[in-house]
């Protein structure tokens, strides 16, 4: 671990981790340079709006891309602080393009019992083309016309409709969740594996399947102003710093970025940073990658 300068970041810092030839660089930015590239949720961000003034500070950092500002994991985060008034939020600005970050999709699982021929009903309301299949490659959802696919105990079927971008895709795969969710279904987030298990063991009723998305997509479609549905990208990094516990008023802009930058690294300096393993468990969320807590 380290808190020495490096030249690879392209704005002022407060610390900087190595975590072997990963580096993270943590910062306060403004929140007016950010890219945002999902949705917001409204409930999950009045939840943030109420729960950041309690606790007084900010404990965690968004994840960003170091030449792009655009936001890869903390959406709401940005979102919540914005609709507080403040101009700043602390950042882990990383590589986005380092093969060491890895992004996935996220399918969505049907909790709960539905026919086939219910959710084929449902798609083809929508006006979409459908063809009954019984297995399908993941490669091939997310190329046009192959918009989504839907599997249960019973077969599937493939939603079509022409192309040209993964954000349009994805308008439909948002359409087709919003329709199933009108018919009482309640819809979970799971991994491609983990669907794939719990549909195979009967723990879930149906898979909808949702195509992957590349970085180059995440980029385009953020610094162009658009936004994937929620619960698009799944983000891995090889490490991500935890529990800075950035005062809010750090975050007000009253004093310049460099300054402000300034006066996070002495409070972060001055707390010990304890590095733990992937695989644990904190407040809910099970994380994959190394992380590193300040205490």
């Amino acid at each position: 671990m380290s808190s020495k300068p490096d030249s690879a970041s392209r704005m002022p810092y407060a610390y900087v981790i190595s975590h072997g030839d990963f580096k993270i660089y943590i910062a306060l930015a403004d929140i007016a340079e950010l890219h945002l590239h999902e949705e917001l949720v409204p409930e999950l961000l009045d939840g943030l709006v109420d729960a950041i003034p309690r606790d007084g500070v900010l404990r965690h950092p968004i994840i960003v891309d170091k030449d792009t500002l655009v936001v890869l994991d903390g959406m709401h985060r940005v979102g919540a602080l914005e609709r507080l008034g403040y101009e700043r939020i602390p950042v882990c600005l990383v590589d986005y393009l380092s093969p060491l970050i890895t992004v996935g999709c996220w399918y969505r699982t049907l909790r709960d019992d539905v026919s086939l021929s219910r959710l084929l009903a449902e798609a083809q309301a929508l006006e979409l083309d459908v063809e009954h299949i019984s297995h399908i490659s993941p490669k091939e959802v997310g190329v046009s016309p192959v918009a989504a696919a839907v599997l249960t105990a019973d077969g599937g079927f493939v939603v079509k409709k022409a192309f040209e971008s993964l954000d349009a895709a994805y308008a439909v795969v948002k359409l087709l969740e919003e329709r199933i969710r009108a018919l009482g279904v309640e819809i979970g987030f799971e991994t491609e594996d983990d669907s794939m298990r719990m549909l195979r063991s009967g723990e879930v009723g149906g898979v909808l399947m949702t195509p992957r998305v590349e970085k180059e997509d995440v980029l385009r479609v953020a610094l162009a102003g658009r936004l994937f549905p929620h619960k698009t990208t799944r983000h891995v990094i090889p490490a991500r710093p935890l529990f800075v516990n950035v005062p809010l008023d750090l975050l007000r802009g009253d004093v310049a970025l460099e300054e402000a930058n300034a006066r996070l690294a002495q409070l972060l300096k001055k707390r010990r940073l304890r590095h733990v393993p992937p695989g644990h468990l904190i407040e809910g969320r099970r994380y994959e990658e190394d992380l590193y807590i300040f205490e």
